[in-house]
C-alpha cells in the first residue's frame, strides 16, 4: 500500500471518529436573583429581630437539576439542555432571604442551614405546591409558609399564596424570568404577611 493511500485511509477514520464525538447542543444553565427594593410600607422596626428562611419543600418533581416545565395537560417536560446552575431548594432560600432583607431593611435574615448555636429568633419554613408552568402559557407559584418564634419553639401564623402569571415566549430564558417575577412577587406580599402577623403578636404580649 502506498504512503499516499495510506495517509488517506488514516484521514478517513479519523474524520469518520470525529464525527461520531460531535455531541447535541449544550446545556444552558440558569438561575434565580434576588430583585426587590426597599420601601417604607415593608420596613421592619424592632428590637433583637433575627429570622431564619427555610428549609424550603418543593414537589418531588421539581427535586432534579433540569428545569421541569408542564404541557397544556398534566405531562411534565424534563429539558435535556436548560438545567438550574445549583440546588434549586437551597437557592430558593438564598433568594428569599435576600429579598425579605431588603424590604424589611433588616440584615439579621439568614437562608437555611444556619448554625444552630445562634439560631434566629424567627423561622419561616415554606411549602411550594408548585412552582412550574406552561412554557409560552401560564406559570403558577403555590406556597404555604409557617412563621415560628422564639427560636423555633412557638408557631405563631401560618399562611398561603398563590400567584400566577402569562410568559411572553415558549423560551427557557422567558421562563424563568417569570418564575424569578413570582418569587419576587411572593417575597413582597410574605414580608408584608408576617410583618402584620408580628406586630399583631407584640400587640398581644403587651396586653
Amino acid at each position: 500500500m502506498s504512503n499516499l493511500l495510506r495517509c488517506g485511509l488514516v484521514a478517513g477514520l479519523l474524520m469518520s471518529f470525529a464525527g461520531c464525538g460531535v455531541s447535541g447542543p449544550k446545556t444552558q444553565y440558569y438561575s434565580l436573583f434576588p430583585g426587590v427594593e426597599a420601601n417604607q410600607e415593608t420596613r421592619l422596626e424592632g428590637d433583637d429581630l433575627s429570622f431564619g428562611v427555610g428549609p424550603i419543600i418543593l414537589p418531588e418533581y421539581l427535586q432534579q437539576t433540569s428545569i421541569v416545565s408542564r404541557n397544556a395537560g398534566q405531562q411534565l417536560t424534563v429539558s435535556g439542555v436548560n438545567a438550574w446552575g445549583g440546588d434549586l431548594n437551597a437557592t430558593l432560600s438564598r433568594v428569599l432571604a435576600t429579598n425579605l432583607s431588603t424590604l424589611w431593611q433588616q440584615d439579621d435574615v439568614w437562608a437555611f442551614p444556619w448554625d444552630t448555636r445562634a439560631r434566629p429568633n424567627y423561622q419561616i419554613r415554606i411549602v411550594f405546591e408548585d412552582f412550574s408552568g406552561v412554557r409560552g402559557g401560564k406559570v403558577t407559584l403555590k406556597a404555604r409558609w409557617l412563621l415560628l418564634g422564639n427560636k423555633g419553639k412557638q408557631q405563631l401564623a401560618v399562611g398561603s399564596q398563590e400567584l400566577s402569571e402569562s410568559t411572553s415566549s415558549n423560551s427557557a430564558e422567558a421562563y424563568v424570568s417569570v418564575l424569578n417575577n413570582l418569587l419576587k412577587r411572593f417575597s413582597i406580599s410574605l414580608s408584608k404577611e408576617v410583618k402584620k402577623e408580628l406586630i399583631a403578636h407584640e400587640e398581644n404580649e403587651g396586653h
